[in-house]
């Protein structure tokens, strides 16, 4: 089903923290942008100057079992206007 599987790895900055908002600056080819980014979702111990790796991919089974709800539902619906 799935083809190769592409892995995005990137490590942010925590630029600032505010409150239950961190600022993480993400790099982007030459440049940093800002992400705001819950407190409550980032690792303990973090604060201003922490680096925090990020590892990205597809969740091509969460997809797939979604896209096979969505059919049982609308076969379910179809089938239910039938007489």
């Amino acid at each position: 089903m799935s083809g190769a599987m592409s892995v995005v790895r990137l490590v942010a900055t925590v630029d600032r923290i505010e409150g239950e908002c961190a600022v993480l600056l993400l790099p982007a080819g030459e440049q940093e942008v800002p992400v705001d980014w819950p407190t409550a979702l980032l690792p303990s111990g973090v604060r201003e100057g922490s680096k925090i790796k990020f590892n990205l991919s597809r969740d091509e089974d969460a997809e797939a079992a979604a896209r096979q709800r969505v059919a049982d539902l609308l076969k379910k619906l179809t089938e239910g206007t039938r007489e």
